[in-house]
């Protein structure tokens, strides 16, 4: 093999390990932004952030990037987002289904009083 041959092998690992880096930098970064787009109640950028960190996260699975040992951190910042994210949601949820009580709440009390007219 001659030298020129390991040279390009050795360019062509940090150009595919620098492209793999962007795509995690990339998904951490819509993580974050559909992260304030929920907390702030845009749920239409969320949903948008969160389709387009689908076919990232999607793209990263297929080559297997964060099963990497140099994608260590980045998998351990990546899943503290996701599970960040369903934390929000699981509390949002909740307050939704509290608020849903309380209107049917104040809707029987409404039925009830009518009746009584």
């Amino acid at each position: 093999m001659s030298n020129r041959t390991v040279s390009n092998t050795d360019d062509n690992k940090a150009l595919a390990e620098n492209s793999f880096r962007q795509m995690t930098d990339y998904l951490e970064n819509l993580l974050t932004r559909q992260l304030e787009k929920v907390r702030n109640y845009d749920l239409d950028g969320a949903m948008a952030l969160a389709q387009e960190a689908n076919n990232m996260a999607m793209n990263i699975g297929r080559e297997k990037i964060l099963d990497r040992p140099e994608f260590a951190d980045e998998r351990r910042r990546i899943h503290k987002l996701y599970k960040e994210l369903g934390l929000i949601i699981a509390s949002e949820r909740e307050d939704v289904a509290d608020k849903l009580r309380q209107i049917r709440k104040g809707m029987q009390a409404l039925e009830t009083y009518g009746d009584n007219m």
